[in-house]
C-alpha cells in the first residue's frame, strides 16, 4: 500500500460505478440512480462478488431501488 498523507487520504483499491433502473409505481415512469466511489475487496473476492455486494449495499441505502435493472456496472483499479 502507498503511503498516505493528510492531503491524499486513502481512497481504496478499486473504483466502481453501478447505475440501476426500476419502474417507480403506478406506471409513472422510471427511478434512476448513479452511485460511484473506491472500495477495497477482501483479496478473496471476485468481480461478482463486489457486484454482489455492491448492488445489496445500494438497496439497502435506497430500497425503492431494491431489485432494479442494472444498466451499467464497471470495475477498475483506482490506478492511472
Amino acid at each position: 500500500m502507498p503511503e498516505q498523507t493528510p492531503s491524499q487520504p486513502h481512497q481504496g483499491t478499486h473504483h466502481f460505478i453501478l447505475t440501476v433502473q426500476k419502474p417507480l409505481p403506478g406506471g409513472a415512469g422510471y427511478a434512476v440512480a448513479d452511485w460511484s466511489g473506491w472500495i477495497t475487496p477482501d483479496q478473496t473476492w471476485t468481480r461478482n462478488d463486489v457486484f454482489l455486494w455492491l448492488k445489496a449495499e445500494q438497496a439497502r441505502r435506497k430500497p425503492e431501488l431494491a431489485d432494479g435493472c442494472v444498466l451499467f456496472f464497471a470495475l477498475e483499479r483506482n490506478q492511472l
